[in-house]
This record gives C-alpha cells, structure tokens and sequence, in this order.
C-alpha cells in the first residue's frame, strides 16, 4: 500500500517532461514552471494516498476475530461484521510445514471469506471445525509461493 502511494510520480513527472521540453515553446522558463506544476501536483497526490495507506494498515492491525454461538465476528473500530457458520458448506486449509497458513470459507453460494495472519489459526481451525458442519479439506505445501 505504501510503494502503491508513489505510483502518481511514476506517471506525473513524465508528462510534465514531455510538455515541458516540447520544442514549440520558446520561452526558458516553460520547462521549470511546468516541472514546477506537475511535482507540486504528484506532491499533494503522493501524500494523500501515503496517508490513506498508513490509515488503512492501521485498520487493519486493529481487527479482533471472534468465534461464538455459530457466528464469526469480526470488529474494526466501530464496525461490526458477522458470518453465519451454518452458511458455510466447505473449509479449504493451507499449511506449510504442519502450520495452517490460511482458512478459506466457501458459503453456499460460493462467496469465499479468507483468514489469514491472525494469531493462533491451527485453534482457530479446530474452533470453526468445531461451530460448523463444512466439509474440510486440506493442502499442505513445503513453502510458500
């Protein structure tokens, strides 16, 4: 998310070369007022989406799971989403080494929800497998692609 806020300059300067260094203008400055323009433009475009990504990273270490009476919550903040457990027709698991690495839950309707980098996933794992009647099917790989 942070590299993805710097992604303006990569087409922004360019551009700004491109119209500055233009042969049709005579006059000296037009190169650096224009330069001048587009970087005063990708500056305030570059620090919108750096402080979008630093919120949003923020977020999302903040989320508490929680699994109880055969519904998963999850809390962000001051949202709220649950998942009804009896939905879910199938639980695909991913482990590398013997660690669960990600919980994939297929619904009847082929929504999937992915769990992934929360603390402790293989109790995680035996609490879903013990709040829903899915079929359960595993993957285990030497490493991570």
């Amino acid at each position: 998310m942070r590299r993805g806020a710097f992604l303006p300059i990569v087409l922004i300067v360019p551009m700004a070369a491109m119209f500055g260094l233009d042969s049709s203008k005579s006059q000296p400055m037009h190169f650096l007022m224009t330069f001048a323009v587009a970087a005063g433009i990708a500056a305030v475009v570059v620090s919108m989406g750096w402080s979008g990504a630093k919120r949003r990273i923020a977020e999302s270490s903040a989320v508490r799971l929680s699994v109880e009476n055969g519904k998963m919550v999850w809390t962000t903040g001051s949202r709220q989403t649950d998942l009804d457990l009896g939905e879910v027709t199938r639980i695909e698991v991913l482990e590398t080494r013997g660690t669960v690495r990600s919980i994939v839950l297929v619904r009847a309707n082929a929504a999937r929800t992915t769990l992934e980098g929360y603390d402790s996933m293989n109790d995680l794992l035996d609490l879903l497998c013990q709040q829903s009647d899915a079929k359960l099917s595993r993957t285990s790989r030497w490493f991570v692609l």
